[in-house]
């Protein structure tokens, strides 16, 4: 069984709070670095691009559950550590190759691809080390803080790395992601070790068909206890139907800003600063709102409101001389109602999760929600092409509406369950 520190103090989870908050920025910049290269330095088509982010999340949906049945088994920091220096060798590779002249685009879509491997282990091990720091007690608390600083940085990263991409060029903005790659293990280095309670092996994993037959059980236990939460898992299928609609804006969000209504590079940046803003808001507000008017209330809101907040797109379109105001209003709430609502849901999903089985459960939600990303971003692609900006924006706002629909189609269980 875990041993869980007696008072669980959050300030011994500092460390992997600052880890996780370097680790997100760094992932952030890298994506934006690789992206750029591969655009302005290799020439990739949109087709390309599209493989290119969907190698990035594919470890995701394949290898989730995998990983955390065996996170839970025993989270360990040392896990972090190699998954991150391992991220930061893989980076290099790209910085290198770019420096001498010799990147391919096969070599970033090899990157891409075990860069995501090592993300899906970071992200589960975080996750499954925090009741271990601070006990089941204080589980809560952490992850929304966790939640909280990943947002904001998800937010505000991309904008800091355009602007150092626009100023030193993408292969510098890489250098600077491995550089803060190697802080955060550097940082979760230093912190004190949580003691091991992994769940015992036993004698049926030491063939490999009894090893078989023990992930495919744990896989299932994760699965099941994700099932029997009613809330747990329309909240899931919420966040699936939300991150599909917003894959599908991603893949042409660009194109509207400076194609359709031809605004510039500097409007883009100006979008992206206000929903930093909106971000860096909610994670100063989410907490308080949330102890003032109840975790539940506040995330059924925030999830109403992302359907009308999308809608200021097809205001836009339909009102190109307004299209800046509106695509700034849009991106800054935005970031408030997001980053509001993860915060308060990922402290749910710690609280009503058992920490034996948290890292499981986080994979199996992480896989359902983040294995639909490819497969929006190709949509969306796709049903631009075909049937214009607008339908894809309809689309978005659709998928929006019905998240929320189904996240709180029994609104009283939301609100019990955040009283926990």
């Amino acid at each position: 069984m875990p041993s869980f520190p007696e008072g669980g103090s959050l300030r011994r989870a500092r460390p992997l709070l600052l880890s996780n908050t370097l680790d997100a920025g760094s992932r952030q910049a890298a994506d934006l670095g690789t992206d750029i290269i591969a655009v302005t330095v290799l020439g990739a088509s949109a087709t390309q691009m599209g493989l290119l982010n969907a190698l990035g999340t594919v470890a995701f949906l394949v290898l989730g559950i995998p990983v955390g049945v065996l996170v839970d088994r025993s989270p360990t920091v040392r896990t972090l550590l190699a998954a991150g220096l391992t991220r930061a060798g893989l980076l290099s590779t790209v910085v290198l190759a770019w420096w001498v002249g010799g990147l391919t685009l096969l070599h970033l879509y090899a990157v891409a691809l075990l860069a995501g491997v090592c993300s899906v282990v970071t992200e589960t091990t975080q996750t499954a080390l925090a009741p271990r720091l601070v006990g089941p007690e204080r589980v809560g608390p952490l992850v929304a803080r966790m939640q909280s600083a990943e947002t904001v940085v998800g937010l505000v990263a991309p904008a800091a790395a355009g602007a150092l991409a626009a100023a030193a060029g993408a292969g510098p903005l890489l250098g600077v992601a491995v550089a803060v790659t190697v802080c955060s293990v550097v940082v979760l280095g230093m912190s004190r070790r949580p003691r091991p309670g992994g769940a015992d092996t036993g004698d049926d994993g030491a063939t490999p068909a009894g090893a078989l037959r023990r992930l495919f059980s744990e896989a299932g236990e994760g699965w099941r206890a994700l099932v029997r939460d009613a809330v747990l898992l329309r909240l899931t299928l919420a966040a699936m139907l939300v991150n599909l609609g917003l894959a599908i804006w991603s893949a042409v969000e660009v194109l509207v800003v400076l194609r359709t209504l031809g605004l510039g590079a500097e409007v883009l940046g100006l979008i992206v600063s206000a929903g930093a803003l909106g971000g860096l808001l909610g994670s100063l507000v989410a907490v308080p709102l949330g102890a003032r008017l109840g975790a539940g209330p506040l995330m059924r809101c925030s999830l109403a409101l992302l359907a009308p907040t999308a809608a200021l797109v097809l205001v836009a379109l339909a009102a190109p001389g307004h299209a800046t105001p509106l695509l700034l209003t849009h991106a800054f709430l935005w970031g408030v109602l997001m980053v509001t609502y993860n915060v308060h849901l990922a402290g749910l999903v710690a609280a009503q999760t058992p920490a034996s089985l948290l890292g499981r459960v986080s994979a199996t939600r992480r896989t359902l929600t983040m294995g639909i990303v490819p497969a929006g971003g190709l949509l969306g692609g796709v049903l631009a092409d075909a049937a214009g900006d607008q339908a894809t924006v309809l689309a978005w706002c659709l998928l929006n509406a019905a998240g929320a629909g189904l996240a709180f189609s029994r609104q009283g269980g939301v609100s019990r369950a955040a009283r926990r």
